[in-house]
């Protein structure tokens, strides 16, 4: 069930983090059995919706490499690594830069959730509820946010009943979170170690959706994260089993650490935002992160860029 977060991967802020370039050493070069395809990606955040980026993925067990021809630059997944990393490496092969925290998607819409959850303190039940229900939140018996999942099979209309593939919708707490499309393909490893190391989902979903039998082929997925929800379409072509030097998935030589400032300006108000700490974060058209000083200056950008639209 893997290739679906690697169309996550494209959506993830890079952020400077410290420490060792644990993944920089080579290691003894040795073979590993993988998954090659080319991927279509349609809905990547700060790209028109009709645009389609191409990939071009090889998957192993524990680690990925994938090139995005239209943005020109690698990513490379090491979930073999504490913590798992993720490096963009630029077309060059000469700079590069680093994710670690794979989950912060996840840590961020937890905080939104309690915060949302005590703005509402104060409010007659009904109207609670509504808004708890609206933003798709529910809790449980002692007030604390929960998330359910439920997985349906759609059933094939007439024309695919003769295809192999089979149609699946997992939902959270009544959200879409994936539609797709599963074929009955063999892969020689699990790809379980991989759904642990990012943070594509919340860790619920995952226990779902990593269960499921067969590989996604094409579909839907909808990243929620604190701010928004992103659907990105995929679909996978041209899958091939293979074989590669375990080395593939090492940085480039002499491929340099780029550095990053922690602090930028907020589009709106001008003023200073740490990245770690801002209120809210979001995609420009050209792909690039913006950080935002409060949530009203991020409502105020997103009328800004819907006016823009018309």
């Amino acid at each position: 069930m893997f290739p679906i977060l690697m169309v996550f991967l494209l959506g993830l802020p890079f952020q400077e983090s410290s420490g060792p370039d644990e993944g920089a050493s080579a290691q003894p070069d040795v073979s590993v059995p993988v998954v090659k395809f080319v991927q279509k990606v349609t809905g990547r955040p700060g790209s028109p919706d009709s645009e389609t980026q191409i990939q071009r993925v090889i998957l192993a067990s524990d680690r990925v490499w994938l090139l995005d021809e239209q943005r020109r630059l690698i990513q490379i997944l090491r979930g073999d690594l504490t913590p798992p990393v993720l490096w963009e490496v630029s077309a060059d092969l000469g700079r590069y830069r680093e994710l670690t925290d794979l989950s912060q998607i996840q840590k961020d819409r937890w905080v939104q959730e309690k915060q949302f959850i005590q703005r509402l303190d104060g409010l007659p039940a009904s109207e609670r509820e509504q808004l708890l229900k609206g933003a798709h939140i529910w809790l449980n018996d002692e007030g604390q946010s929960i998330r359910v999942v439920r997985v349906v099979e759609m059933e094939a209309a007439e024309s695919e009943k003769e295809s192999s593939k089979r149609r699946v919708q997992v939902f959270e707490n009544d959200r879409l979170v994936a539609d797709l499309w599963l074929a009955d393909l063999q892969i020689p490893f699990s790809l379980a170690p991989l759904h642990e190391a990012t943070g594509a989902f919340s860790s619920e979903v995952f226990e779902v959706i990593r269960d499921l039998k067969g590989f996604p082929v094409s579909g839907t997925i909808y990243v929620v994260t604190a701010t928004l929800t992103h659907p990105l379409e995929f679909v996978i072509e041209n899958i091939e089993k293979s074989s590669v030097s375990v080395n593939y998935f090492e940085l480039p030589e002499n491929c340099q650490k780029e550095e990053q400032r922690s602090f930028l300006n907020c589009p709106i108000c001008g003023s200073e935002v740490e990245r770690e700490s801002s209120a809210a974060r979001a995609r420009d058209r050209e792909g690039r992160w913006i950080f935002f000083d409060s949530r009203e200056c991020f409502s105020e950008w997103k009328k800004q860029r819907k006016t823009r639209q018309r």
